[in-house]
């Protein structure tokens, strides 16, 4: 094979996404307008690193949800990430803070209906994925 065919195709397998499978993740939107802020104190520590637990190209069609840091009355507390089943016309707003002169507001992360879908979906409520049997069974051995 020339070093230009090669190169050629390098590129070509490069923009197609040939590097493997990769992490499907909820579908996302920005923070409904009815969504209400909370009054913290201070920002959250750095994002925690997850292991991700849901296997690639999962049939199932469960997808991952990042941790967050959550506010709890007085200290933030992570909430680790998990795969879930995300509701059909559901979107996930990811957690906000906004700043402004003389307060720090937190938006919770929260799923909601997609405003672009008539009629909107009544519920969004996030499900929890079963981790596949095989994955129990090593779990406990």
């Amino acid at each position: 094979m020339s070093y230009r065919r090669l190169e050629s195709t390098l590129l070509a397998c490069a923009l197609a996404g040939c590097a493997g499978p990769h992490l499907v993740t909820v579908p996302t939107g920005p923070q409904p307008t009815q969504a209400a802020p909370i009054k913290v104190d201070y920002p959250p520590p750095p994002a925690k690193i997850e292991e991700i637990r849901i296997a690639h190209g999962s049939a199932s069609g469960c997808v991952w949800r990042d941790g967050y840091w959550d506010w709890t009355g007085g200290r933030w507390e992570w909430q680790d990430g998990r795969a879930v089943l995300p509701a059909k016309g559901c979107l996930y707003a990811q957690a906000k803070l906004v700043w402004t002169t003389d307060s720090l507001s937190f938006y919770r992360p929260a799923w909601f209906p997609d405003p672009a879908l008539k009629p909107p979906t009544k519920t969004c409520t996030e499900v929890a994925c079963l981790p596949p049997a095989s994955m129990n069974r090593a779990a406990s051995e």
